[in-house]
């Protein structure tokens, strides 16, 4: 019989915990102009604004929040659980953890973003020429510190004539020789550009894909530049911030195709 009671009054406990724990936990509202804007919560994705993100942080706590839109330049901003009661888990919650969750967060925030200047692109291309469509290049990394990733030099070299293959023939990288660039670069880790446009010339090639990637306040960026091994003169180059090497090297067919 004691077994029975006891069993129903785990139950009904059991119940009322299933009443009160939605109670401890607190909302906020994020609202931005523009609106529908990818919204980031500690780091993880939660929809675009208008918004309402709820957790059942304690007190005192800071939520970081993350506003992106193309086009505009993110906002990032600490909104902290503090300053406003939360009545709810006052009247009910005390009875898991007094005080725990007394705070509640602001009613709302609302986020006004800024337009990025209209200079400003993620992915930029110039073309100067395009008479080198097709000829014998060489690819050759001359940095590679990237904010997230690998930081292989060979890797990148890699990636990118395969990737070139499609407008270039990019020849084997064994098979250029820069002997006084490669003791250079095992001295300091660094090419002499010259040396590689020299050497690119007397291996036949046409020209030098020079590619460099380094991280910058949290943002990886990308440089590519073609460089001419008979005139030394630029026949094209790239500029990306935080792109994937399939959306740069497809912009940069666009930009010889069109």
């Amino acid at each position: 019989m004691n077994f029975h009671i006891h069993r129903k009054l785990l139950g009904s406990w059991f119940f009322v915990l299933l009443i009160l724990l939605p109670s401890c936990s607190q909302s906020i509202l994020i609202t931005s102009s523009p609106s529908e804007a990818n919204v980031f919560t500690d780091g993880k994705y939660i929809g675009q604004t208008p918004i309402r993100h709820r957790d059942d942080k304690v007190s005192g706590s800071i939520l970081d929040v993350r506003i992106a839109k193309d086009g505009y330049a993110d906002l990032n901003t600490e909104i902290k659980k503090t300053g406003r009661i939360n009545w709810w888990s006052l009247v009910f919650c005390w009875l898991l953890y007094p005080l725990k969750w007394i705070d509640d967060y602001p009613r709302g925030f609302y986020g006004e973003l800024q337009p990025q200047s209209e200079e400003y692109s993620p992915l930029r291309v110039i073309v100067q020429t395009k008479e080198a469509v097709g000829s014998n290049i060489f690819v050759v990394a001359l940095e590679n510190k990237p904010c997230h990733g690998s930081s292989n030099s060979v890797a990148l070299e890699a990636a990118l004539g395969i990737r070139l293959l499609e407008k270039f023939r990019v020849l084997e990288r064994q098979a250029l020789h820069v002997v006084s660039s490669e003791q250079h670069r095992n001295l300091t880790g660094l090419h002499d550009e010259s040396s590689i446009v020299d050497a690119g010339k007397l291996s036949g090639a046409k020209g030098v894909v020079l590619i460099s990637q380094l991280c910058d306040q949290e943002s990886t960026l990308t440089s590519l530049r073609f460089v001419d091994c008979e005139t030394g003169a630029l026949h094209w180059a790239v500029l990306a911030e935080n792109q994937n090497m399939d959306d740069i090297i497809r912009e940069l067919f666009h930009h010889l195709d069109s």
